[in-house]
């Protein structure tokens, strides 16, 4: 598995995306397109949620056959925007 291209891409792809609502939803999509690297998708699990004043920080794992995705995601509820602050391939 060539975790740097995927990291690349992700970067890129992540950056270079027109909506700011769903975040994981475009991480997914982006995943997608590494289907012979990471395996198909198996499942996401919420790791943690915490509020922070009017932002809310998230944790998810993004489970594929032949690895995990951690994704890190700031949520601003009343403006309906999110952003990934950060993610680990694992």
């Amino acid at each position: 598995m060539n975790t740097r291209k995927i990291k690349l891409a992700l970067t890129a792809g992540l950056i270079n995306r027109s909506t700011n609502n769903n975040a994981l939803a475009a991480v997914k999509d982006l995943m997608n397109n590494f289907v012979d690297d990471a395996g198909r998708f198996i499942g996401l699990t919420p790791l943690s949620n915490r509020t922070m004043g009017a932002t809310v920080k998230e944790r998810y794992a993004l489970r594929y056959e032949h690895c995990t995705l951690n994704v890190d995601l700031l949520s601003y509820p009343k403006a309906n925007h999110q952003m990934v602050q950060g993610f680990q391939l694992r």
